[in-house]
């Protein structure tokens, strides 16, 4: 792992890796079921956990809440797996930003996806005279629609939060379970086209703050799929930890021993490398 010749690796610098029981984690997002089924036999092929699941702690509360890993987590539980790998972080930690997905939607025409919003409850629907994604948050916006001829309708809703998270999976019910629909982090109209060919819309909803978070798992509520977006000042790759280690019948506390000692070992080998440039994976 090389970051500046002159500076040595310290293991504290490491991303916080544990390894917890899955029950102790509690989810702020809905799975998203079609990509958890193809993890289940994909994991089970592969007999190791690749990722670990992001969780966040605050304010020294015992509650892990998942940030980010939802699919990972809900196909561990389907295969009765007892413990996961984790990587935690504080909730609050300023290094820990929030953004949000937008989703692309194939295979609808402009009237169609219009005419299925407005059979919504308690939602209306305003059209900006100019074309152009807006940038203010107001508090009954829900989300903005992007059309493949540029225009947009803002969707208002409710501004209670919970009453918004209902309001989001009405909208997101829509298309949920859709092959046509894909996450993405641009609003690119020309990119947006050529990379999905029978474009549609672009959802692109308000974002979810860190106090929204601690709110809603209170609660147990979960937002729809696909819409919170979290970036990391770090975040740990490629540890393949195998699952017959987490289903083990030995304590938390001696998996974790294993854990300490193999990120030892790896240190001491120079087998990890740290990346600072954005990356890209293309077998995900």
């Amino acid at each position: 792992m090389n970051r500046n010749n002159d500076q040595q690796l310290k293991i504290g610098e490491l991303p916080q890796l544990k390894i917890v029981p899955i029950n102790s984690i509690t989810f702020h997002e809905e799975p998203d079921e079609e990509r958890s089924s193809k993890l289940i036999e994909y994991i089970r092929k592969e007999n190791i956990l690749k990722n670990p699941p992001v969780v966040a702690r605050h304010d020294g509360s015992d509650q892990l809440i998942l940030l980010d890993g939802a699919n990972r987590l809900t196909a561990l539980h389907k295969l009765e797996i007892p413990d996961v790998l984790i990587q935690e972080i504080d909730l609050f930690d300023p290094g820990l930003t929030f953004l949000h997905w937008h989703h692309a939607v194939e295979h609808f025409s402009k009237k169609s996806f219009l005419d299925e919003l407005k059979k919504l409850p308690d939602i209306s629907i305003t059209t900006f005279k100019n074309n152009g994604l807006q940038h203010k948050e107001n508090g009954d916006l829900l989300c903005q629609v992007q059309f493949g001829d540029g225009s947009v309708h803002a969707v208002h809703a409710h501004e209670n939060l919970f009453q918004r998270i209902t309001d989001l999976k009405n909208i997101t019910n829509i298309y949920k379970g859709s092959q046509y629909m894909d996450r993405v982090s641009y609003t690119n109209l020309d990119h947006l086209k050529k990379n999905y060919p029978n474009f549609c819309a672009l959802i692109v909803f308000r974002k979810i703050i860190k106090e929204d978070l601690v709110q809603l798992t209170n609660k147990g509520e979960k937002v729809p799929s696909g819409i919170t977006r979290i970036i990391l000042p770090k975040r740990a790759l490629r540890i393949n930890v195998p699952l017959d280690l987490l289903r083990f019948d030995v304590s938390t506390n001696q998996k974790n021993h294993w854990l300490q000692k193999r990120i030892t070992d790896q240190v001491k080998d120079k087998s990890i490398r740290f990346y600072h440039e954005p990356t890209f994976l293309f077998d995900e």
